[in-house]
Formats: structure tokens, sequence, C-alpha cells
């Protein structure tokens, strides 16, 4: 039996072949002596011994290509006593500019310490890649990693030509949209995405040949996105609009509690029509998308705050659509970010991460006032996305040798029952319940503390490192 006919045997399935039929010669032997506990493993042994026979003898052909050239030890390697420190910096909010910080001194990693980092902190890895040592780059070439390094810095890139773009717009209107019709017969459906998220912050009278071109476009978003956007010039198609507006959208409900009453209505026949089944596309999500938020608000005479709660009420994917179309502008620059994230402002995201990102210009006093204060709502209220947020950043900036006591736990107090029991509950059980979210909360804040702190002690580590190195 040849290695030929055990791989015919392998496709035919061992089920419908007799494995046991007896071979001849030297070959046959050999195969005769193998054993085995299951038709599959006994293919799998004769094929391994038939694999090996067929080789034997047999001499190596010509190299294709000379060996690869050795390279040299890396010249600036990471000095020894700070990898243990780097690995325990690398997975916390410090972990970028600790990677600076190596950066800045020219140290060099091999790839065994990429690959160890890797593990640790996956969705940083593009940032390991400029840090490899020659032998490290060789070493991973046709690693994933290599090609994360690359999707991320053509992302880069391409993120710096759509500021140059803005940037353009901003001064010269009419060579910003000619730029940008060249620009757009360039790029993929991805970037058509991008761009028209910069169209959208920064429309231009000029744009409206490029987006009635896009109207036409293979891909149904582009399509979409781009007939919505020509609503927000002025024109027929936003007088028509702005009049269904009027005619579909009422309000109705408390000033404190808003909400929308939606007549029936046709869409104009440019916005085309929402896909079936999908949740997010509807004729209001169309008709809303299709209009500047700033006329919808006036059309509608509403503030963006009850706009906001009655969208929340209407529908979850409308509030969300709507909370991203947001300007930042449109938030009061008396919002502080004690007020964003303690109070019940409905911000939106982008503007808190760009007050956080300005929390290190603050007195290290006040840095540390509002930390507690967030360990402090965290005891009463819970840790939400914000809160988390704001710790990472806290863990990033305070000054290392910030002293932060351990949250005192609050006193459970019981909310007046004015309104009466929530219902199905006895006083015991609701009781009981609040209890136990109580402790909850004062277990929450007590690892938010204790992360926050451990996350200081390792950038003082680091820190104190560097500064002994020098």
């Amino acid at each position: 039996m040849t290695l030929k006919e055990l791989a015919a045997t392998a496709l035919r399935g061992t089920a419908r072949t007799d494995l046991s039929t007896p071979t001849v010669g030297t070959l046959g032997e050999a195969l005769n002596r193998v054993t085995a506990d299951s038709p599959e493993r006994l293919l799998l042994g004769r094929a391994a011994l038939a694999g090996l026979y067929a080789r034997a003898g047999m001499t190596l052909d010509a190299a294709q290509s000379p060996p690869p050239e050795t390279l040299p030890p890396a010249t600036h390697p990471l000095p020894s006593q700070f990898w243990p420190l780097l690995r325990r910096v690398v997975g916390t909010p410090f972990g970028l500019a600790a990677l600076d910080n190596i950066r800045e001194r020219g140290w060099t990693l091999s790839a065994a310490q990429v690959l160890s980092l890797r593990s640790e902190q996956a969705d940083i890895i593009h940032e390991f890649w400029p840090l490899l040592d020659e032998r490290g780059k060789a070493v991973l070439d046709a690693h994933p990693m290599h090609k994360a390094w690359e999707k991320a810095e053509a992302e880069a890139q391409w993120q710096s030509r759509l500021s140059a773009m803005q940037e353009l717009r901003q001064t010269d209107a009419t060579a910003g949209a000619a730029r940008t019709w060249q620009l757009w017969q360039e790029i993929d459906a991805d970037e058509k995405r991008d761009l028209l998220d910069l169209l959208e912050s920064h429309l231009l009278p000029e744009d409206l040949p490029l987006l009635e071109h896009a109207a036409k476009d293979r891909s149904s978003e582009v399509q979409r996105r781009a007939r919505m956007l020509q609503g927000h010039l002025p024109g027929p198609l936003q007088d028509e609009l702005l009049a269904l507006l009027r005619q579909t959208v009422n309000i109705s409900g408390t000033a404190k509690k808003p909400r929308f009453v939606i007549g029936p209505f046709d869409l104009p026949e440019v916005l085309l029509q929402p896909k079936k089944r999908n949740h997010g596309d509807s004729d209001l999500s169309r008709l809303l998308g299709a209009l500047p938020v700033s006329l919808i608000l006036k059309t509608l005479d509403i503030s963006q705050e009850a706009f906001s709660i009655a969208a929340r009420s209407q529908d979850w994917s409308l509030s969300e659509q709507w909370e991203k179309r947001l300007p930042l502008e449109q938030t009061t620059e008396s919002t502080t970010l004690s007020e964003l994230l303690l109070g019940s402002s409905g911000a939106v995201e982008q503007v808190l991460h760009d007050k956080l990102n300005h929390w290190q210009d603050d007195a290290p006093d006040e840095q540390l006032k509002l930390t507690r204060q967030i360990l402090e709502k965290v005891q009463r209220d819970g840790l939400n996305w914000r809160l988390a947020t704001a710790l990472k950043y806290a863990a990033a900036f305070l000054p290392t040798d910030t002293a932060i006591s351990e949250p005192e736990p609050l006193p459970l107090v019981f909310p007046d029952l004015a309104g009466g029991l929530p219902k199905r509950l006895t006083r015991e059980q609701w009781e009981s319940n609040l209890r136990i979210l109580h402790e909850q909360r004062q277990a929450e804040a007590e690892a938010a503390w204790r992360e926050l702190t451990d996350i200081l002690r390792r950038r003082r580590e680091w820190a104190q490192a560097l500064e002994e190195w020098k």
C-alpha cells in the first residue's frame, strides 16, 4: 500500500475501506506491523511510515535563495531593570506614557519581549512595533502584529489627510470643496463614510454636487447618508423636510418628561425607504437625520436636553443617533467636569473625554478633591461608565505621590416611602434589597480605590527607576 493509496483511503473514509488488507514487500511488511486502537490512528501511523519510506535516500534540493543575513544584536536594548516594571505598567492607563518614555530614550525591545507584552495588552499592539530592534522586526515580519501596525499607520495617515482637508475647507471653501471632490474619487467605501462624517460637521453649499454624485454610490449606506446630508443645505429639500417635521412631530408630556407624538407621514422620495428588519433605520430617524440639529430644535421649539429625554423615551437607537450628532459647542462652557461626572448632565461622550484630557491642567489639590468626590459617588450610586472613565484618567494624570485615603463606608439611609412600597415587595424584602445594593456599592468603591492606588504605586516605581537611571 503506497502513500498515494493511503491518501485515497483517507479521502474515502476508513468506514468504507478495509485497512487490514495484506501488503507485500519490505514496506508492506513494515506497514503490517503498525498497530493502533482505531482505524483512524492505524491509517495515520501507516501514512507516517510510508511518508518516511518515500523520502528515504532523496537528496535535498538546492536552495532557491541565500540564507538570511545574520543581524547584529540591539545597540540600545531596554535596560534589564526596566523590564519587570514595564510589564507592570503597560496594562494600566499609564501604559502609553511608559512606551513614550522608552521611545524618547532610544531603547528597543526584543521580539520575545514584545510578544510577552502583546499577551498582556493586545489592544495597543501597534504601539509596540516601532519599539522593536532590527532583529525583532525580522523575526516578526510575517506576524499578524506587523499587519496591525501597518493598518494603524495607514489609519493615522488617513486621519492626518482628513485634518488637513478640514483646515482647508475652513479657510478656503471653494478650494476645500474641490479638494474634497478629488479625494472622494480616490477612496474606498470605509473612507467615504469618514469623509461624510467630516462633511456633516462642516457642510458647504459647494458640496452639493458631491452629495448628488454620492447618492448614486454602490454602497447603500453611503447613498443613505449622502441623500440625508442634502437636507442639511438650504434649499427646496430642506424646506420640504421642515414642513414635514412641523406636521409630523409634536411634543407632549411635562417639562421634565417630554415625549414625542408622531403622526403618519411619507418620506420624500430622495431619502428612499428604510431597510426592513433594521431597528436603527426608520422613517423618523431618516427625517431627523436629514436636518441640522439647530433647525430641528428651533422648529419644534424645544431645548437640546428636552429633545434628548424625549428621544430616549421614544427609541434607544434614535436616542443614540441623536447623541452622536450633537455638536460639541452646544454644551455650555459653564458645564464643569465635576458637573458632568457628579450631576445629571446629558452631555455627549466626546465632551466628557475632551474635558478629561485637560484634567491634568488643574491644580493637584483640585484633582484630588474631584477624585474623592468620584469615589464617594460610586459609594452612593454605583460605578457607571463615566465614573470608571474618570478614574482611569485620574490613575494616569494624578501626581504619583498623591495619597488617597480609603473611602469610609457610608451609612445606609432608607429613602422616604411617601409613594408607598414597590409592587409585590414587603417592607422586609425592600429593606433587604437596599442593604444588598448598598453593600455592593461600598465594595465597588473600595475595589476602585485599590486599583487606583495600585496604579499610582506602579507609576511611582517607574518614575523612580527613570530618575535613578539619569
